[in-house]
């Protein structure tokens, strides 16, 4: 006879309000697979929730199984717990060690990403062209945006904020879209660290030194999920298929990890837009006899991204004639050939400089990139969009606008 179990109600703090619920049913029915069948769900999905509740508590310090129930508050997780034991095996002592560890941190909210998604509704789009060519697959190659970054012309040479690089970037999108024909498919690449900043702090992740941040992060996730969506929505309308790629980015990994699950849930209803999985770093994506793989870069140096390709992605290297690796990171463009095949470029950027990044000399020219790659001849053309272009068109638009009609006033 099967025992009965019941679940820690300790843990329930830890849950999340779904995840309470089937705990909760796991009480009641005294086992998973029972609490499954009445909530008329997998048992998978019951068990899952348990393990991830329980890892969830235990990244806080309570896991009492291991006499850990001395727990750290978020967003700190537990380090190390070294235990005292008197000659009777009890617990006498304890040593609890906690760090704002990133990884685990991002762990811990990956795993929520599932349960906040719930309810995000299926958005509509635009109906697919008939007709298109199929060979040429387009690459917008979006260099790291940076939204949320704040700049004074006084101290960095231009000004950017929260506004200028939304309508700079929509802009530059919208023009290279309108200049496209039909096609089958558009590979949307976002190179990573399209956001500034991925935290309350607004500092780095790896080394908690403070940015210049426009507003808070609301404001800013605000602003990036809007222009996600024009990205996405006016692609749709000149292809049949959009596949998108987003790059985990040192500035922006968290959020890179959920706008993931948030477009795969907002519009994979629709059989049109593919969001490509990016828990790994190193991306492969195979088109016909092109071969391309994408990384942010900013662990593993142009050196060792051949070794990875040929290593990780061998079977289908050897099965293709043409071989890229896109990369962001650096801001500006560079194009270099470590091996006889492989071609591996950096790209562009539109976002301005901040001021630690003008105080210490870095400079690029600002510019949006579509590569035009074939299926069968690999890298046939490219259409480079300057910022300068860019901000020149917006001009003429704003003066095409009639003016605002106002009331006589005395």
């Amino acid at each position: 006879m099967t025992p009965l179990y019941r679940v820690d109600e300790g843990l329930f703090p830890y849950a999340t309000a779904s995840q309470r619920a089937k705990l909760e049913a796991v009480n009641e029915h005294r086992s998973m697979r029972a609490a499954a069948r009445a909530l008329g769900i997998q048992y998978n999905a019951v068990a899952e929730t348990v393990a991830a509740v329980r890892k969830k508590a235990a990244l806080q310090g309570y896991s009492p199984e291991h006499d850990m129930t001395r727990t750290v508050p978020e967003p700190f997780v537990l380090k190390g717990v070294s235990t005292y034991y008197n000659k009777d095996g009890k617990a006498s002592g304890q040593w609890v060690k906690s760090q704002l560890a990133q990884e685990q941190y991002n762990a811990m909210v990956k795993a929520a990403i599932g349960e906040f998604l719930a309810d995000v509704p299926q958005l509509p789009v635009a109906p697919a062209p008939l007709d298109f060519q199929g060979d040429i697959i387009p690459w917008i190659q979006i260099g790291d945006a940076h939204l949320g970054m704040l700049a004074h012309a006084a101290e960095a040479g231009e000004n950017f904020d929260l506004k200028i690089a939304e309508t700079e970037l929509c802009g530059a999108i919208a023009l290279l879209i309108d200049e496209m024909p039909n096609c089958e498919r558009i590979v949307v690449n976002d190179l990573g660290d399209f956001t500034h900043y991925d935290n309350m702090a607004a500092v780095t992740a790896a080394s908690g030194h403070p940015l210049d941040a426009d507003g808070r992060i609301s404001k800013m996730l605000r602003v990036y999920s809007r222009t996600m969506r024009f990205i996405v929505e006016r692609c749709l309308t000149k292809c049949k298929h959009l596949d998108v790629i987003v790059n985990q980015g040192n500035h922006s990994r968290v959020n890179d990890l959920w706008m993931r699950e948030l477009l795969t849930v907002a519009y994979g209803h629709t059989g049109r837009v593919h969001v490509l999985d990016n828990d790994n770093v190193f991306i492969g994506y195979r088109m016909g006899a092109t071969l391309v793989m994408v990384h942010h870069s900013d662990k593993c140096p142009p050196a060792r991204l051949v070794g990875v390709m040929t290593s990780d992605f061998r079977k289908d290297f050897g099965e293709t004639e043409f071989h890229y690796i896109d990369t962001g990171h650096v801001h500006h463009h560079f194009a270099s050939k470590e091996h006889p095949s492989v071609v591996i470029e950096s790209w562009n950027h539109l976002a301005s400089n901040d001021k630690w990044a003008h105080e210490a000399g870095y400079r690029s020219r600002k510019a949006i990139t579509v590569v035009l790659r074939s299926r069968t001849y690999g890298d046939v053309g490219r259409r480079v969009l300057p910022i300068e272009e860019v901000r020149a068109r917006l001009a003429r638009a704003d003066q095409a606008q009639p003016a605002k009609k106002t009331a006589y006033a005395v």
